[in-house]
């Protein structure tokens, strides 16, 4: 979506905003919340602080507002490798697969923006509890993966929960320990830890 800027001459000017919106991301990425000032963000967006403002609000606004985008694309991101992974345990395994393809990849090694801003936020922004958002949003898409191994289970089926409880709890976890430096190596334990388990299923 366009947005019109005034430039300083008065010229107007467009930016667009998904475009910014994917810079600011990359931006808060990797530097954090609180270790990025306006003054980076106009660096990075190129849009002036005034037009910011129009277009997002204030730093807290603008940081929900990525927060949100992220969050979006991360859960079509996982139903993406759901699909990709098909039906069962073996689905499962093949899903796992390909959570270590994504985690050794560049971006991928830089874990996952809600988790690091739940670490550094509490999980929450104003009246946003992105970090409640996330985890249920994550159980939800999950939740389709695992039904694939209990063909039949009744929706409040115990293990079917429990499987998604688990499941979900890797992956949250798996991003700390991605974000923190973690080698190659040890990601990889922790993913063949989480395969093992799967075989029980």
């Amino acid at each position: 979506m366009g947005v019109q800027e005034r430039a300083p001459a008065g010229r107007p000017r467009s930016f667009d905003e998904e475009s910014v919106l994917a810079e600011l991301t990359a931006l808060f990425w990797r530097q954090g919340y609180g270790q990025t000032s306006m003054a980076d963000i106009v660096a990075a967006s190129g849009v002036h602080k005034p037009s910011l403002y129009r277009a997002f609000g204030g730093k807290d606004e603008l940081f929900t507002t990525v927060l949100r985008r992220y969050l979006r694309e991360r859960m079509e991101m996982f139903t993406r490798l759901i699909a990709e992974a098909g039906p069962g345990v073996d689905g499962v395994h093949r899903f796992l697969d390909l959570v270590g393809v994504d985690a050794a990849s560049e971006r991928g090694r830089d874990g996952c923006l809600m988790v690091m801003s739940s670490n550094e936020l509490r999980g929450t922004l104003g009246d946003y509890d992105f970090g409640a958002d996330y985890r249920r949003q994550m159980h939800e898409v999950l939740g389709t993966l695992v039904r694939r191994t209990l063909p039949g289970a009744p929706d409040d089926d115990v293990v079917l929960r429990l499987r998604t409880d688990l499941l979900t709890t890797h992956l949250l976890g798996l991003h700390v320990v991605m974000r923190s430096g973690a080698s190659s190596e040890e990601i990889g334990r922790c993913l063949a830890a989480m395969h093992h388990v799967v075989d029980t299923w």
